[in-house]
């Protein structure tokens, strides 16, 4: 039996696999970014290219900033796994993870941002395309998520609240108990 608890014990560090992908993928992501923002400036200040550069400075820009920016939350996710999985990390308290569900939001979060940041794109590309379809097949799915996000969030308010006035009763309960063995003592003197 304490074999099989601790072959279970010792499965938790698969979670390096998902750890170990996660953060090689944001540093991918962070030199591609940084290259691209390289280039760009290049191209911005010197106009190389033949590409009138003004003309794509937004897409450009919020492109660069997107790869950082997946790249920051891979990174996060990947900690997190580590923290829950593996052992706590002496991380600032705003960095610590503290359960799936933080991670979770994170990715919904991304995926928001991910799919805004697609469809400004396509916006500012000149295509001959209808706006109005895609504008709906990005803000069906956007509308859902956030509302997904809403929802977890009251839901975990909620829980919070109660946990908050179960702490409360139950402190109120250990006060009450308190005074009446005091109670109890005085009357015995």
């Amino acid at each position: 039996m304490i074999r099989l608890v601790k072959i279970i014990a010792g499965m938790r560090f698969f979670a390096l696999i998902p750890f170990i992908g996660l953060a090689i993928a944001a540093d991918v992501l962070f030199i591609k970014g940084g290259i691209d923002l390289v280039h760009f400036l290049w191209e911005l200040v010197f106009g190389v290219g033949g590409v009138d550069i003004q003309k794509h400075i937004i897409v450009d820009i919020v492109e660069i900033v997107h790869l950082f920016l997946v790249g920051t939350v891979l990174f996060l996710t990947s900690l997190g796994i580590y923290e829950l999985f593996i052992q706590p990390l002496p991380l600032p308290p705003w960095l610590k993870t503290h359960n799936i569900e933080e991670l979770e939001l994170n990715l919904v979060g991304l995926t928001i941002v991910v799919l805004a940041v697609n469809f400004l794109s396509v916006i500012f590309e000149e295509q001959e395309i209808n706006l109005a379809i895609y504008g709906i097949g990005y803000a069906l799915p956007i509308t859902a998520l956030a509302y997904f996000m809403k929802v977890r969030s009251q839901i975990k308010g909620n829980e919070s609240a109660k946990m908050t006035d179960n702490d409360d009763e139950d402190s109120k309960g250990h006060e009450d108990s308190f005074k009446a063995m005091e109670e109890s003592f005085e009357a015995m003197s």
